[in-house]
């Protein structure tokens, strides 16, 4: 009997059953998975976290908000950067992917990358991928992400990469970043280190060579403090990670 396809996803649709599973849902690909649903962030087994910035506060910490989050705060000094991250042990020849679920409260002074990075933290002052002064540029030797910069001439949502030092074509997604607003941000890597870029469900960018394709990385979220605009935060209130075996 051949195997039944989902194009999307399949919704149990018995109520009276519903939180209700006979047997396994047995996945394919490892899977990492983050809810912040602890009172304290777990930073010896799960991430591990980075407040290099020079002036208080500079904190990434549990919040005990609405379904829990992780909260980042920047620090007050301009080009002052923090860091969460996954262990190196992602790759795009297992096709790895990320999901983050972020909340930015002022874009006009913050800068943030997420996605995959060959390091988890830059040093401070730097992302792995950013536009310091309208020029995109890469501190990282590898990486893939999303890149939303106040010190871009644009609060558009960037598709980047850096391959190998090389700095690919940023995909605009023409989707500007309002304050407040939560987005779900996903990267897929294919095994010849191309990436698709999906923002809330849809496939907004797509970066060809984006990463060098062996080459081990994390999954990250890492902000910067802009604009000397004092400190500010984001907030991640989920986490997925997918990669073939």
């Amino acid at each position: 009997m051949p195997g039944l396809n989902i194009d999307r996803q399949i919704e149990f649709r018995n109520k009276t059953h519903a939180s209700n599973v006979v047997g396994e849902m047995q996945e394919r690909k490892r899977h990492d998975w983050d809810r912040f649903a602890r009172p304290t962030l777990d930073t010896t087994n799960l991430w591990t976290t980075y407040t290099t910035g020079t002036t208080g506060p500079a904190t990434v910490a549990i919040s005990e908000i609405q379904g829990g989050i992780c909260l980042i705060t920047t620090g007050t000094a301009d080009d002052d950067s923090v860091a969460m991250a996954k262990p190196i042990i992602y790759s795009a020849d297992k096709k790895a992917i990320v999901e983050f679920n972020v909340y930015i409260t002022d874009v006009s002074g913050t800068g943030l990358f997420v996605g995959f990075s060959d390091a988890k933290n830059e040093a401070n002052g730097n992302l792995p991928i950013h536009y310091p002064v309208d020029v995109l540029t890469a501190v990282a030797t590898n990486a893939v992400g999303y890149v939303i910069d106040a010190d871009h001439a644009t609060s558009s949502i960037m598709c980047c990469g850096v391959k190998a030092g090389v700095l690919a074509t940023a995909d605009d997604t023409d989707i500007d970043w309002a304050d407040g607003e939560t987005k779900t941000l996903r990267v897929e890597l294919d095994v010849d280190g191309n990436a698709a870029f999906y923002v809330d469900g849809n496939n907004v960018g797509y970066v060809a060579n984006a990463v060098t394709d062996s080459t081990l990385l994390c999954t990250t979220v890492q902000a910067i403090t802009r604009a000397n605009d004092g400190a500010n935060t984001v907030r991640v209130k989920a986490y997925d990670a997918w990669q073939d075996d």
